[in-house]
């Protein structure tokens, strides 16, 4: 055993990344975001160099600046800016961002450079949607005014002048470019978008944004199937409106753009219609995935547990990890509804549950968490997702609270 552990650490040590011992028992809140967040820095020099999609990063980055805030660790925010500068130097004179990381900051591309990228780039609304959320919490939480200048003008940019022209009359919005497919149809993955618009409102207070994300939003509410579940509209390979939104790859960030904007809004009539919509939702087909026996969801159910299901198609086969680390900040997500919708004893169990089961690392595993050694895919993402769980289990609505802090 001690010649396998020091062959892991020159491993290590050959890749840059510096070796985090992981306590594999039960640990506190605190104790295990603090284990979350020395993970994620040890891994954060793989992401030194492209290629890699940005939002394998940006879930994790939102994990440590909720651990510099909630622990009063500021080196954690330190190990983020690097990555989020970059990012931001990316971006096009068009205010388009880049889904996955190219290398080649945006001020310095040619205009055939340009060209290329708008013909065949991944300049998507739902990736990005989630990368910007995760740029403004760096907003306030840097205490550089110029970094924080810089990012809220970014996002800006993004939003006014980018965002705009994927546009509905509906005001749903389709997903931007990606890999040249430009279809331009109500994409229901594209609600991502709601979560940056109902942040910049929150950090900025300028309410226009919003009041976009409520229009998405209750188009997607307007859309929901008669069992209870909403319905997903995609656009690949082809427009399509015949599946449940039904995996949880898909099911976490439909979830966060609805608790957002619910967040966020001061319309009380589009907040009691997200409330209705979630409460159909989790009645309907979520709830049936956690039985009252298990610590954490039923893995083995993790498509639609709604019976009616005679006007849509067989159900997509999507990888097993890329929806897990997914799921694994869903009790996060629950959290919110619980302190925020609906006071109800059968959710609040499975919360406290779920947070319980995040914080003993080798349970957490199950999911990809910190499981680099395992699932080394999906294994940083999936310890950003949960780590935001965990984050909850400490404070509830602390992975709301935390965009206020600075303003």
């Amino acid at each position: 055993m001690k010649k396998i552990i020091s062959i892991i650490v020159f491993l290590a040590a050959a890749l840059g990344l510096q070796a985090v011992e992981i306590p594999y028992r039960q640990l506190t809140p605190e104790k295990a975001l603090e284990t979350y967040c020395d993970w994620i820095v040890s891994q954060l020099p793989r992401f030194n160099e492209p290629p890699f999609e940005w939002y394998f990063l940006f879930y994790p980055m939102r994990t440590l600046l909720t651990g510099a805030n909630l622990l009063n660790r500021p080196d954690y925010a330190e190990a983020v800016w690097p990555y989020m500068d970059r990012y931001v130097e990316e971006q096009l004179p068009n205010g388009a961002l880049s889904s996955n990381c190219r290398g080649q900051p945006g001020a310095k591309m040619s205009q055939q450079d340009i060209e290329e990228l708008l013909s065949n780039g991944k300049l998507n609304l739902a990736d990005n949607g989630s990368n910007v959320h995760g740029l403004l919490l760096g907003a306030v939480t840097t205490t550089d005014e110029n970094r924080r200048r810089r990012y809220l003008a970014a996002a800006k940019k993004w939003l006014d002048c980018w965002v705009p022209i994927w546009r509905l009359p509906t005001g749903a919005y389709g997903n931007g470019i990606w890999r040249g497919h430009k279809l331009n149809g109500p994409y229901t993955m594209a609600m991502n978008v709601c979560s940056a618009m109902a942040a910049f409102t929150l950090v900025t207070g300028d309410e226009h944004y919003i009041r976009n994300a409520e229009k998405f939003a209750m188009w997607q509410c307007d859309n929901w199937h008669k069992s209870g579940v909403p319905i997903r509209f995609n656009l690949y390979p082809t427009p399509s409106a015949d599946r449940f939104c039904d995996d949880f790859s898909r099911v976490y960030y439909l979830f966060e753009a609805l608790s957002w904007t619910h967040y966020v809004s001061k319309d009380q009539k589009v907040r009691a219609r997200i409330a209705q919509r979630l409460k159909e939702w989790i009645d309907a087909d979520l709830i049936k995935r956690w039985p009252e026996n298990r610590d954490w969801f039923d893995m083995n159910k993790s498509c639609c547990q709604v019976d009616d299901e005679e006007i849509f198609k067989a159900r997509e086969v999507v990888r097993f990890y890329w929806q897990a680390c997914k799921a694994a900040g869903m009790s996060g997500l629950l959290s919110y509804y619980v302190n925020n919708i609906e006071e109800r004893a059968d959710l609040r169990d499975r919360v406290g549950r779920g947070g319980r089961y995040l914080c003993h690392p080798l349970k957490a595993r199950m999911l990809a968490i910190m499981a680099d050694d395992v699932e080394p895919t999906f294994c940083m993402q999936a310890t950003g997702f949960g780590g935001l769980g965990v984050a909850e289990a400490l404070k509830p609505c602390s992975t709301f609270e935390v965009y206020k802090i600075g303003k």
